[in-house]
């Protein structure tokens, strides 16, 4: 009974998961997406008040490039994690999800330099005024959101190595316009004081190790997460299943999904069956078969109980 009682619980899991996943997808969302333009805000502000010029300068400052990434990867998001309240089913397409690593990438380049760097050579700077917020709050609670968002892609070297471009570029451009034309010739101002602390030759490559860095370790932490959460998900099929008990796992799947009051909203999860067939050793097809007459059934049954 314990056992039978234990199975349960896990199908109520798997399933009520799918549907969890796209409220904590859109609370997340929703999180980056205010705390993110907050940084771009205040950032405009600052500009404006403290250095006394036009505020679309300080989209010169990698805090709010990174913070604008955030805001648009996130605004890309949310219509899926709507969706898949409704369908009980967060489906986000890769080029999405990657977009979100960037994203969350170049908030936490960000902040690892403020942290590692400004903090010792400009304190003001790092800390001062809403700096404290646009460099160290914002960017902590825009992580936290991004790794509690289940897209279920693990992240490859490629994808470490594209999440890090935004930051290249911006080092070799920042590199051309304060190392090589100067402010004195019309390039921008040495706002990180670079050339006051340390040689532009030593800089930039360490600037573009510590960048591969970061991206490296969110990536990691990422995959983490994804692999601890799909063990957890389907702990209760390691062992897999007799055929006959596979079949009645797809049932009663397709028995929970027929509860969802829109009937346009219910998909096939492909990706529970699909294991569920590799650890019993069964056709996915045979299993596909007996989700939908599990649907079907409890969608009759639902009719009758409604009358």
């Amino acid at each position: 009974m314990e056992e039978k009682s234990t199975n349960k619980l896990n199908r109520d899991y798997v399933t009520n998961l799918l549907m969890r996943r796209s409220v904590i997808a859109l609370c997340s969302g929703i999180i980056t997406l205010v705390f993110a333009f907050y940084g771009i805000v205040a950032g405009i502000i600052r500009t404006v008040e403290v250095m006394e010029i036009n505020g679309f300068y300080s989209f010169i400052f990698y805090t709010m490039i990174s913070n604008t990434f955030a805001a648009f990867s996130v605004t890309l998001i949310i219509p899926f994690a709507v969706e898949g309240i409704k369908r009980k089913s967060f489906i986000l397409p890769k080029w999405i999800a990657v977009l979100h690593y960037i994203s969350a990438n170049t908030i936490a380049i960000t902040m690892f330099l403020v942290l590692a760097i400004m903090s010792w050579i400009a304190p003001d700077n790092a800390f001062g005024g809403a700096n404290f917020i646009t460099h160290v709050i914002c960017p902590v609670l825009i992580l936290i959101s991004f790794f509690q968002i289940e897209n279920g892609y693990i992240y490859s070297l490629k994808n470490i190595i594209l999440a890090g471009i935004p930051f290249y570029i911006y080092v070799f451009i920042y590199s051309i316009e304060v190392f090589l034309i100067g402010e004195a010739n019309g390039g921008w101002i040495d706002i990180y004081e670079v050339k006051e602390h340390m040689s532009p030759i030593i800089a930039v490559p360490m600037l573009l190790f510590l960048g591969f860095c970061v991206s490296w370790l969110v990536a990691i932490i990422s995959n983490f997460l994804t692999k601890k959460r799909v063990k957890k998900r389907f702990l209760y099929l390691e062992n897999g299943l007799e055929p006959v008990e596979a079949k009645i796992e797809a049932y009663g799947l397709g028995s929970m999904m027929s509860q969802i009051k829109d009937e346009n909203s219910i998909l096939i999860p492909l990706d529970i069956l699909n294991y569920i067939a590799k650890k019993s050793h069964v056709n996915t097809e045979d299993l596909i078969k007996s989700y939908i007459t599990g649907l079907i059934n409890g969608q009759k049954a639902s009719k009758i109980n409604n009358k």
